[in-house]
């Protein structure tokens, strides 16, 4: 990845997770997940925007095309995705309708380029996982975007549907998912070859469960229907847990285990936490929703901050690996500052000021970091650290 792209991307993400504290400082804004009010702008739409559709959006599109700087199309979508949530930042949903469908013609472009228009490959088991992984990221993407100009266009014009739960602001869901995909397909690209069947039908088994349980469980968010979404978060949570086995049983001896190990543990607690938010949503009484407030934060950057940034950090630096990084002080630093730091700082100022600075030096950790292996790398042949991205098996 070029240097003025990891710049970009960082600039992206720190501004991101800054804005998560917006409410601290900035009057009439809403929690995350409330409707905003009328000439109220929502930051919590650039905090989860610039993080997940635009950042790394911009990444799954640069890792399909597998080159070392953006392409006119992959540049294309970083610009118009960022003009595309401050368009719906500032209430602008024409314009953001119209950008949404051309970013949709952009990442379909591209898949069908690297894949194909219809996903049969979804079907077969004569292609890898991790290709299916990929491929459901790049449509999922898609599809999230599409989804989104149709929601704009209901609620703001035509009014047709009346899904209190479907809203601009929930898709905190719809634009992480994409990520959250892609960085299965690294996991299940960096595992050994399946030594038996039963292994075989395990991994095809998770794949299915995951794309089918979160689509599913979106419905059932749709629709309010909190015993379906108990019993699919649930599913999803055993689904994860399988993943984490089959990932320790396969990965072998590489560097890349430590940050999707640590990586695992969030999506883990993320699972865990979700359920807990369901529960208490139905069954304690709603004068005690400040503890609910702070579970939802922490369950919100477990997810966004820690388990599809941990999958960001191998992607970014996936053709630089063994770097030899000290990787314990980056992961220390990522769960201290993602665990206790972040969520904290949306009630206590003082909290989130140490956590913009803290979550900055990791990503500058993630970004720019030179291990010993990678510095003697360089000393033999500087072309070795710009060679272009190993492709996904399968």
């Amino acid at each position: 990845m070029s240097t003025k792209l990891r710049i970009t991307l960082l600039i992206l993400m720190v501004a991101s997770f800054t804005f998560g504290f917006a409410g601290l400082v900035l009057p009439n804004q809403t929690a995350l997940l409330e409707t905003p009010r009328a000439g109220e702008f929502q930051f919590q739409r650039l905090h989860i925007f610039l993080f997940n559709l635009v950042a790394g959006g911009t990444v799954l599109l640069w890792f399909t095309e597998g080159k070392n700087k953006l392409s006119q199309l992959a540049a294309a979508y970083l610009a118009l995705s960022l003009v595309f949530s401050l368009a719906a930042f500032l209430d602008q949903y024409g314009l953001a309708i119209l950008l949404a469908i051309v970013l949709v013609v952009i990442v379909e472009s591209i898949r069908i380029q690297r894949f194909s228009f219809f996903p049969f490959d979804f079907f077969t088991l004569k292609i890898s996982v991790a290709k299916k992984f990929h491929h459901a990221a790049l449509l999922c993407l898609s599809l999230g975007l599409l989804i989104s100009a149709g929601v704009m266009l209901n609620n703001q014009y035509l009014h047709l549907l009346d899904f209190l739960n479907l809203l601009l602001d929930d898709f905190f869901l719809g634009f992480s998912f994409p990520l959250s995909l892609m960085t299965f397909a690294v996991i299940f690209a960096l595992m050994k070859e399946p030594n038996n069947q039963r292994i075989r039908v395990l991994q095809e088994a998770s794949f299915w469960i995951v794309t089918l349980g979160v689509i599913i469980f979106f419905v059932f968010i749709i629709l309010g229907i909190f015993t379906a979404e108990l019993i699919i978060s649930l599913i999803l949570l055993g689904d994860v847990l399988l993943v984490f086995y089959l990932f320790q049983r396969n990965i072998g001896d590489l560097e890349q285990d430590q940050f999707l190990t640590s990586g695992m543990v969030f999506l883990t607690f993320t699972g865990i936490t979700g359920i807990l938010i369901l529960l208490w949503g139905k069954y304690v009484p709603q004068q005690q929703a400040g503890g609910w407030d702070l579970l939802y934060q922490i369950h919100a950057y477990l997810s966004l901050y820690g388990w599809n940034l941990s999958g960001l950090a191998v992607i970014i630096r996936y053709n630089e690996f063994p770097l030899r990084l000290h990787d314990i002080e980056i992961i220390l630093l990522h769960w201290f500052t993602i665990t206790l730091l972040a969520p904290l700082g949306n009630i206590y100022p003082a909290f989130a000021m140490l956590a913009i600075p803290a979550f900055t030096i990791l990503l500058v950790m993630i970004f720019f970091g030179k291990g010993r292996a990678h510095i003697a790398a360089e000393k033999r042949s500087p072309s070795l650290v710009s060679r272009p991205f190993w492709r996904l098996k399968g």
